[in-house]
């Protein structure tokens, strides 16, 4: 089928963009991770402090669940003025790393709208028909393939914007430790997520077969 073996650096159209936006994946994921790795020994200081700080820490009062932002005030005022500093500057930190896990998020939101216009832009040509463009991929994979790893990094953004919020204030050690584990496991990104990366990497010429 014609377009099934262009994996050249003269391809054009569709399967140059998809090409690119696959190397695009590649470097988010990567940044990704090392991102994730930055958050969790923040969050490891984060729980450190508190468990140092526990037998002089007062009750805390709520906070509005749905607001990402550090701590409040009234966190601090039952620290020792040291800890309360250390406190205060972890959990930037840490909102620091999110903010910039986010701006990923925002450029997985692009690549998907970059994939759905290929999509149909292929569609519109070809009547319907979207043959593989490489190997066996076709322009409705590669979207739908965006689209999935789209939602599992919002899905995963989410709950660790909900760590954020939580950890600082939390005074059980045991749930400080599901903390961690939500944050290093990922739940909401499944496992194959990296295969599937590699996946296409090997379809777009990226990864010698």
């Amino acid at each position: 089928m014609e377009g099934s073996n262009r994996k050249s650096a003269a391809l054009t159209g569709s399967a140059r963009k998809i090409k690119d936006n696959a190397a695009d994946f590649h470097n988010i994921i990567l940044r990704w991770d090392r991102l994730n790795n930055e958050g969790l020994n923040t969050c490891t200081r984060i729980s450190d402090i508190r468990t140092r700080s526990r037998s002089g820490s007062g009750s805390r009062s709520g906070s509005d669940p749905d607001r990402l932002e550090v701590v409040d005030s009234s966190l601090f005022q039952s620290f020792p003025a040291d800890g309360a500093e250390e406190l205060q500057s972890e959990c930037e930190r840490l909102q620091d790393t999110l903010n910039r896990m986010t701006r990923l998020v925002l450029k997985l939101d692009r690549l998907l709208e970059s994939q759905s216009g290929l999509l149909d832009l292929d569609r519109f040509r070809t009547q319907g028909r979207t043959p593989p463009l490489f190997q066996t991929w076709t322009t409705a994979d590669f979207e739908s393939w965006s689209s999935s790893v789209r939602s599992w990094f919002r899905s995963e953004l989410d709950l660790k914007s909900r760590i954020l919020q939580d950890l600082a204030h939390c005074e059980s050690p045991d749930l400080v430790l599901v903390y961690l584990s939500l944050w290093i496991h990922e739940s909401q990104i499944p496992v194959r997520t990296r295969l599937d990366l590699e996946g296409l990497l090997l379809e777009t010429g990226h990864r010698d077969l």
